[in-house]
């Protein structure tokens, strides 16, 4: 056998293979850039050939920063209550009272009431959820005047039993918040829309019901340190009337899943 014409053969063969799959690269990547420059006019027309449609949609009236806090530490917080206080790893206070707290009248006035009296910096919170069939209410954390979604470390979740009457609560809370000084330019909900269209996260049928701005979680700066960016929250409505929230990156513009995600630390 000539060893140095197989030899030949295989780098002629080898070079054939990769000018083809890179001219394969460079056309997925061409396809990739053109999905993410169609206009918007072009989505808008999408949009309404899979007859997806959107409500009155709020103006971007400001910049917004990357705003940073801190976990609080609970360690030594003293209640007067009739209960059992617990503090989980400094950062979780856990409550859980003797004789239950009775919630009269509407849930959503009954809670705020509630918690106004006997949570800690109860001012810092806003309701997110009721969930009657399982029994507790989950509040977000407000975040420079707006809600920071679904972060285990700022949230307030408060528990009842089949009397309707609270048997305790769990609490998580940022402090030490600062905003960072630069101001960002936020992109619009309908860009926030268009990014989810583009992504094939909206279903034919559907409608967007709800725009939101808020923050959520970007990076985690050291172990009881975290940075949130701001974040568009687009609740869409399927044909079947289910109801799904997504979340985009209000500045940089890409999908956030907040279920799956996993914080990162800066360097």
């Amino acid at each position: 056998m000539d060893w140095s014409k197989t030899k030949t053969i295989f780098i002629v063969v080898f070079s054939i293979l990769n000018v083809f799959l890179y001219s394969l690269y460079i056309d997925r990547y061409t396809e990739a850039e053109r999905i993410e420059l169609l206009p918007e006019s072009t989505i808008d027309e999408k949009l309404r050939g899979d007859n997806i449609t959107y409500s009155a949609l709020p103006e971007v009236s400001e910049d917004k920063p990357y705003v940073r806090g801190e976990s609080k530490s609970f360690a030594g917080t003293e209640l007067d209550i009739d209960g059992i206080v617990n503090v989980l790893e400094d950062r979780m206070l856990q409550v859980t009272y003797d004789e239950p707290i009775d919630l009269e009248g509407d849930k959503a006035d009954a809670l705020a009431a509630f918690i106004e009296e006997e949570v800690p910096e109860s001012s810092e919170y806003s309701l997110w959820q009721i969930d009657e069939d399982q029994n507790h209410a989950v509040f977000f954390q407000q975040m420079a005047g707006v809600p920071l979604f679904y972060s285990k470390g700022g949230q307030l979740t408060v528990f009842w039993d089949e009397n309707d009457a609270v048997i305790g609560f769990e609490q998580t809370l940022f402090d030490n918040i600062i905003e960072n000084e630069e101001q960002k330019k936020l992109i619009s909900p309908l860009q926030a829309i268009h990014t989810l269209y583009q992504k094939s996260l909206l279903e034919t049928n559907s409608r967007i019901t709800e725009a939101e701005l808020g923050y959520s979680t970007h990076v985690q700066v050291s172990e009881n340190r975290q940075m949130f960016v701001p974040t568009w929250r687009i609740r869409v409505k399927d044909s079947e009337g289910e109801e799904t929230d997504h979340f985009v990156n209000a500045i940089k513009d890409g999908v956030i899943e907040l279920n799956k995600q996993k914080e990162e630390t800066a360097e």
